[in-house]
């Protein structure tokens, strides 16, 4: 009799093991619409949510063009000690400016012979970089929340809202709240 265990390979495993500073391969789609096919190009994970019970990822943009827009949104992985353990031959800028949510399902993840899209992950000074700009970004996205729905202490005067109940169907008490 033999004992048969099934180990899980890498190829259905990256999918739940993806995190935050991992670089992967993903075909990232161009800022214009056109005729060309998006190439293959290292990508940055800023972040992995569930959803509805989904996982996503946010990608950011990774090319070896040192663009100087939007500075404040880039992790550079620059010197040979940072690119080694991210598995990049040559200087690489990651735009978090421009970042993508896709599903961990979605085609456009290039995988390799081992069945997973993951090339390394960032080390050091990259991801101190990548950490401070995930803040920069989480905060501007708390701003915006707060500005759309609001928050005492604002300088906002609070509304009057009446509140009503009813029994039977029909009204029992009436009350005004402020919100």
């Amino acid at each position: 009799m033999t004992l048969q265990t099934e180990i899980a390979l890498p190829s259905e495993n990256w999918k739940s093991r993806l995190k935050v500073g991992d670089v992967v391969a993903f075909r990232f789609p161009h800022e214009k619409a056109g005729e060309n096919v998006p190439k293959v190009r290292p990508s940055l994970v800023i972040d992995v949510e569930d959803m509805a019970g989904e996982r996503f990822a946010v990608l950011a943009y990774g090319t070896t063009n040192p663009c100087p827009r939007k500075q404040a949104y880039c992790v550079d992985v620059r010197s040979a000690k940072e690119r080694a353990p991210a598995s990049l031959r040559s200087p690489t800028r990651f735009n978090a400016a421009r970042r993508i949510l896709v599903s961990v399902h979605n085609s456009g993840f290039d995988t390799n012979a081992q069945g997973t899209p993951v090339l390394g992950q960032l080390a050091d000074a990259a991801l101190d970089r990548l950490h401070r700009v995930r803040a920069r970004i989480h905060a501007e996205r708390d701003i915006r929340r707060s500005s759309l729905f609001g928050r005492r202490g604002t300088g906002r005067k609070p509304r009057p809202v009446t509140v009503e109940t009813r029994r039977k169907g029909r009204p029992d008490t009436r009350e005004v709240r402020y919100v």
